[in-house]
């Protein structure tokens, strides 16, 4: 590159990855994607131990800018967001669709439309403009009898989907993984170069607004030795660059119907088994576990009627008397602690298990 030229331009293009359970959605962000993040490809020992996706994942595709999307040199990033296919996670998947600019729609060829499939093509309708159907699987049909196949269920889909806004929409057969997960890595998938090509034949200028103030919901949060603390979300408005100073507000109050609870589990505790369970607050709410924050043991926890006032008030003057106390003030901290009648907010967790139940199901009234 001359000296002084500019570096060519990257579009980001948002990529949904929807479907029902075990339409193959995370073999086929694997097979698209050139990276994947730290939260891609159920890489969260939660999801290997379950054999399902339970949180979104992160990873992209790099190719050449189509001529649609402008002349001269440049690149066309897409970030794919494999999205959870379990009914229970439906909340995960609403929050997914919510940044993405196009939806690929993932069947298992030979099932069809099922019960999640129906649901995220309502959530289609709702959060973007295009979608990409994306017959998988098509390894599984017989050779001899695979493409009538393919076309039987590509009209089926087009039937399907001929009242909704995605009609007329493109459908590519592929295989993202031939021969299932056990299959050695030297099966190549089939049909995703020309999957690629759909998409990149789909993408357009999506609308971006950066005016407003910066303002990121945390989705993730880790560590990463060498590096420190890494929060990964959704940037709800405004934008940020790299070396822009960003304010981290206390991380106990998410907003007025969440917030992040600690010290109840440990943090090799399978939080997923305990979501859905109501909890109660020492001031009074009623909430209830929505998943894990992070890997310590730290969890969301929603409330639905919202915190009262009070409430969050003593939420965000206990964080900030955390976060001003350093290391060399532990005596300091402790007196005022003693000159503060401020109680701390307790969190109770009640069920029960029957001694005869061999399933161990958690019971509460």
């Amino acid at each position: 590159m001359a000296a002084g030229s500019a570096a060519p331009r990257v579009l980001n293009f948002n990529v949904g990855v929807l479907g029902h359970i075990d339409s193959g959605k995370t073999a086929l962000a694997r097979a698209l994607s050139t990276t994947g993040s730290t939260a891609a490809f159920d890489r969260a020992p939660q999801s290997r131990a379950r054999g399902i996706t339970l949180d979104l994942g992160f990873s992209c595709l790099r190719t050449a800018l189509p001529p649609q999307l402008g002349p001269g040199p440049g690149e066309l990033q897409f970030t794919l967001v494999d999205c959870p296919g379990h009914a229970s996670l439906i909340r995960t998947i609403i929050g997914g669709a919510q940044i993405i600019d196009l939806m690929m729609l993932v069947i298992d060829v030979t099932k069809g439309m099922q019960t999640q499939s129906a649901e995220c093509l309502v959530i289609g309708q709702i959060a973007c403009q295009k979608m990409v159907v994306v017959l998988n699987k098509i390894d599984l049909l017989p050779e001899g009898k695979r493409q009538s196949a393919i076309e039987k269920m590509t009209k089926k889909m087009q039937k399907t989907l001929e009242n909704t806004k995605f009609c007329g929409c493109p459908i590519v057969a592929v295989a993202a993984k031939p021969g299932g997960p056990e299959a050695p890595e030297s099966e190549n998938p089939l049909g995703v170069s020309e999957l690629i090509e759909v998409l990149k034949s789909q993408a357009y200028l999506p609308s971006r607004d950066p005016s407003g103030h910066f303002l990121m919901a945390v989705d993730h949060c880790f560590s990463i030795k060498g590096q420190g603390t890494v929060m990964t979300g959704t940037i709800l408005s405004g934008s940020v660059s790299l070396g822009d100073n960003v304010e981290i507000p206390a991380l106990k109050v998410m907003d007025d119907y969440s917030v992040i609870g600690r010290s109840l589990f440990k943090k090799e505790t399978n939080i997923q088994i305990f979501v859905g369970l109501k909890v109660k607050l020492s001031t009074g709410e009623d909430g209830i576990i929505d998943g894990g924050f992070g890997q310590s043991g730290k969890f969301k926890i929603r409330i639905p009627d919202g915190l009262k006032p009070d409430t969050k008030m003593l939420l965000t003057v206990a964080s900030k008397k955390k976060s001003k106390a350093g290391k060399g003030d532990a005596t300091k901290e402790d007196e005022s602690s003693k000159n503060d009648s401020a109680q701390p907010v307790t969190i109770s967790l009640l069920f029960k298990r029957y001694v005869f139940d061999t399933q161990k199901k958690m019971i509460q009234s």
